[in-house]
């Protein structure tokens, strides 16, 4: 027999002064604590009461059609906001669904809220319905707290605020026992802990001079290099408003450094600056690889030296500086908050201040300015390099379309604000290469690699942006994961734009699968439904693209429409990737 733990008289007859139970207290902490001003859901009976509390409180509550869509699209939000993001979900059966989210939001933090609507306190994680322990099913991904009576309350959500508000943000888990909501929070109990962004952490001199320091050093470094890259990562970026493409631009220009951009990072600078290198991901062309291993001096600036950024040119000879609240991997370590570091240097980058250090920046002046013919041709074999390799050069196919047609249309035709998400998929190539992303426009993509994230992403920022352009570039594979999220668009009164690559087939293993000499497709062909079809039966406009001289137009009414578009894109299986063919015998 399952175990159950029913609220006690104490609890039921507990102080009630303000009238605040859990449900009440969790949507005050939400609103007031963390700033949110949605929650993402698949509602749930384990959480009624919360859902009931943020109706009361005015807090929106967005309904999706799955908890992996709703996670995603709470991802998204963050992202676009700087805010930590809720989504609530009900029991083991939707945390399970919602936990490809919480991978992503570790493998590229992200402050991602999972409110999970617990069993009862007591339920037996083997005999109670729904009852697995949160803690052994997401424990490994994120921090998972469970209060268990009502005065433990504020506690777990100053942890969580904690978490979420960390120099590097992570997801967290907070689990409320079902029997736990309509609970009275004792009166000194009742209040919101401070908010995220106050969460304790080192003072803000300490702050300021670890910045100092880690500026005067990245300083050195790079005045002395003759062949130096600087690296641009995420954490320079906190939220929409953020404009660290204009600090990028003051510091490049001054230093006369390159600057490469890290790992779905491609809108942290105009990709149209002199100063702009290019951008690293797993479909970066083998040139600039190869370029960036003549580097004498690299410095990630807010990114760390993982597998995506380090592979295909890193043999240790280069002089590797990583600038990052919580710096690992080869090379120096410099521990400092990246954007106040970025400011610093703007401020004074080297040639334009002496950088005290320990003599050596002065020394790299001079150094620099000795070899500035050398460091000049360096930039501009850069921008040279960047220029060919993004230049489209669509190829007839005679299986398809080569989707470079439709990369060269979106780098022509995308709003100058445009929200740009993309799918995990060998399609995305084509976008990174040959779209170069204006100032204010944004991408929002998974480094993890996780596929469904397109379609709620781009719901998301529509939600999020009415004003603005969502645009989601997603292959057929997740479109059909999470494409479903378009009912939730609708419901809101409110599309995005969506361009589905469809090669009928999973693309990139595909490829994998051909280069490692497999004798069959190992599974990834592909039946597709009649997708205009399944747009329009969401009240979504929608054509097919077949032939190359389509694209350009097709993109420019799915563009110019307010209402939103779908374009079926009949892209070709043999160009598997932006930088090579797929074997002919495959």
């Amino acid at each position: 027999m399952t175990a159950v733990t029913t609220a006690t008289a104490a609890e039921r007859g507990a102080d009630r002064e303000d009238g605040t139970d859990v449900a009440r207290a969790v949507v005050r902490f939400l609103r007031d604590g963390l700033g949110s001003d949605r929650l993402f859901t698949v509602p749930g009976e384990a959480f009624l009461p919360l859902l009931d509390a943020a109706g009361d409180d005015g807090l929106p509550v967005v309904t999706a059609r799955h908890e992996g869509g709703a996670a995603f699209a709470a991802l998204a939000d963050t992202r676009l906001t700087g805010r930590p993001a809720v989504v609530a979900v009900n029991r083991s059966p939707g945390a399970a669904n919602a936990c490809i989210a919480l991978d992503a939001a570790k493998a590229d933090p992200a402050p991602l809220l999972l409110l999970v609507g617990g069993a009862d306190r007591g339920t037996d994680p083997v005999l109670g319905f729904q009852g697995t322990g949160m803690d052994a099913m997401l424990g490994g991904l994120a921090p998972v707290i469970t209060p268990e009576r009502p005065e433990d309350l504020p506690a777990a959500l100053e942890r969580a605020a904690r978490v979420l508000g960390a120099p590097v943000p992570g997801p967290v888990v907070l689990v409320v026992p079902e029997d736990l909501w309509d609970l009275p929070v004792p009166g000194s109990a009742a209040c919101a802990p401070a908010p995220a962004t106050a969460a304790p952490g080192p003072g803000e001199a300490r702050r300021a001079d670890a910045a100092e320091a880690a500026a005067r050093r990245v300083r050195s470094v790079l005045a002395a290099a003759r062949r130096p890259v600087l690296l641009a990562g995420r954490l320079l970026r906190t939220g929409d408003t953020d404009r660290p493409g204009d600090l990028l631009d003051a510091f490049a220009r001054a230093a006369g450094v390159p600057v490469l951009l890290g790992n779905k990072q491609q809108d942290l600078l105009d990709n149209g600056h002199p100063h702009y290198a290019g951008h690293l991901h797993l479909g970066t062309p083998a040139a600039t690889r190869e370029r960036l291993a003549e580097a004498d001096a690299v410095v990630l600036l807010g990114a760390l030296p993982d597998e995506i950024h380090l592979s295909g040119w890193y043999d240790g000879g280069a002089g590797l500086v990583t600038v990052h609240p919580e710096p690992r991997g080869p090379g120096e370590h410099l521990a400092a908050d990246p954007p106040e570091v970025l400011a610093r240097l703007a401020a004074a980058p080297p040639g334009g201040a002496p950088a005290a250090d320990d003599g050596a920046g002065t020394a790299g002046d001079a150094r620099a300015a000795g070899h500035g013919t050398e460091r000049h041709g360096w930039l501009s074999g850069w921008r040279s390099l960047e220029n060919r390799l993004s230049a489209p050069h669509p190829r007839p196919r005679p299986d398809g379309v080569d989707f470079t047609e439709i990369a060269a249309a979106l780098d022509s035709r995308l709003p100058d604000d445009a929200i740009l998400t993309l799918d995990a998929g060998n399609f995305s190539s084509w976008i990174h290469r040959h779209v170069r992303l204006r100032a204010h426009q944004r991408l929002l993509a998974l480094a993890g690699g996780s596929m469904g994230f397109g379609v709620p992403a781009a719901v998301a920022a529509a939600l999020r942006h009415p004003d603005r352009t969502a645009v989601a570039v997603v292959g057929d594979g997740g479109l059909l994961m999470t494409g479903n999220e378009l009912a939730t668009a609708r419901a809101a009164g409110r599309f995005p734009v969506i361009i589905v690559a469809d090669n009928g087939g999973y693309g990139t293993i595909r490829a994998h699968a051909a280069r490692r000499g497999a004798a069959t497709d190992c599974g990834t062909g592909l039946e597709n439904p009649d997708l205009v079809q399944w747009a329009r039966s969401f009240g979504l406009p929608a054509e097919r693209v077949a032939e190359p001289y389509h694209a350009a137009p097709a993109v420019r009414r799915a563009l110019c429409n307010p209402g939103g578009y779908l374009l079926h894109v009949r892209a070709s299986s043999q160009a598997v990737h932006a930088n090579f063919d797929l074997p002919s015998a495959h």
